[in-house]
């Protein structure tokens, strides 16, 4: 019975893991960013809004290069 838990489990995670497998890097940073943003108020937000992950990405590309 144990096994048969075990196996579901480990099918369970791969289809998990499968899910982020897509752009994984852009997965935590937006959910870091959605994170931050929930954090202030709208106005804050509206303000000053944190940049795409495509945005962010060629910045530090261009850092990079220099």
């Amino acid at each position: 019975m144990s096994g048969i838990l075990k196996l579901s489990g480990a099918i369970a995670l791969l289809g998990v893991l499968a899910g982020c497998a897509d752009d994984p890097y852009r997965n935590v940073y937006e959910g870091i960013r959605q994170h931050r943003d929930a954090e202030h108020a709208p106005r804050e937000r509206a303000m000053k809004p944190a940049p795409s992950y495509d945005n962010y990405k060629r910045e530090r590309e261009e850092k990079h290069r220099d």
